[in-house]
């Protein structure tokens, strides 16, 4: 049990936003949620650690294409818009972590966040990431949690991608694999 690997699961950014109907909706995005879910069930019952990263941008921040950024107006704090998925698992044991909080763009759950800190405080040595979108938050989280030293498990089934070019998913999953992820794609 000594050599055991201490694991966090680290749900990203599944918001009303970026599910279908949403303001910067993920094609099929919300079918990440049934596999979280379980996913989510079985880190509680072995209590191990669960993170829900959301972005939790301010009404005006240079994130939104309106003020000399990317993207449409989305996930504005306190909106519903923000809210993570009703279907989601939710528990008084998961950590939700915000970010985006100023004009940074940060994807990654680990940007502006003391995320990689509590990891390290808990013992955790693996990762599971999974949400949306499969290639911006979700690969910053994965590429972010390698850097940080942590070994990373990068759930497949549990992910959709904003695919603003065409394999752009594709992409994200071969970036993710080459900076050493295992991309996870079944039980």
């Amino acid at each position: 049990m000594a050599d055991e690997k201490r694991r966090a699961l680290i749900v990203v950014d599944v918001q009303n936003d970026f599910c279908p109907g949403g303001a910067l909706a993920v094609a099929h995005g919300d079918e990440v949620v049934a596999p979280l879910n379980k996913l989510i069930t079985e880190f509680l019952e072995r209590g191990e650690p669960v993170f829900k990263s959301r972005d939790w941008h301010p009404p005006e921040t240079k994130h939104f294409a309106k003020y000399g950024g990317t993207w449409p107006i989305h996930c504005v704090q306190n909106t519903t818009g923000a809210e993570f998925h009703p279907n989601l698992v939710d528990d008084i044991h998961i950590r939700t972590i915000s970010k985006g909080l100023g004009d940074e763009d940060c994807y990654s759950a680990f940007d502006g966040t003391d995320l990689g800190l509590q990891l390290r405080r808990l013992g955790i040595t693996e990762v599971w990431v999974g949400g949306l979108a499969t290639d911006y938050c979700v690969k910053n989280t994965v590429l972010d949690a390698l850097k940080e030293g942590f070994a990373v498990r990068a759930l497949e089934e549990a992910m959709r991608p904003v695919e603003l070019n065409s394999g752009d998913g594709a992409r994200a999953l071969e970036e993710m694999k080459a900076a050493g992820a295992t991309i996870v794609t079944s039980d």
